[in-house]
């Protein structure tokens, strides 16, 4: 399994709706996917850590990277794990 953290900046101040829309797509995507996470929203500021199987953590990734919405993404970190630290959460927020 592995787990990336990173950083973004959204574009402009993300509304509720935008909040949840983000939360909804993400928590159906990573149920499919096998991924589990955390999302912190800080103003204009995303953090979010991602973990699960390798190859869909990678693809999860990727299509994060090529979102409009945001910009100046920086991953702070990657590492393969034993286990889950939010094991249970689609997507915490």
């Amino acid at each position: 399994m592995e787990q990336i953290v990173y950083i973004s900046t959204a574009r402009v101040m993300p509304s509720e709706t935008m909040l949840d829309s983000i939360l909804g797509s993400s928590r159906r995507n990573n149920a499919r996917d096998g991924l589990t996470g955390l999302l912190v929203v800080g103003g204009r500021r995303f953090l979010q850590v991602l973990e699960g199987p390798a190859a869909e953590c990678e693809a999860a990734y990727a299509r994060i990277r090529a979102d409009d919405r945001h910009f100046a993404l920086v991953q702070l970190g990657r590492r393969t794990i034993v286990e889950r630290s939010f094991a249970g959460w689609d997507m915490g927020f």
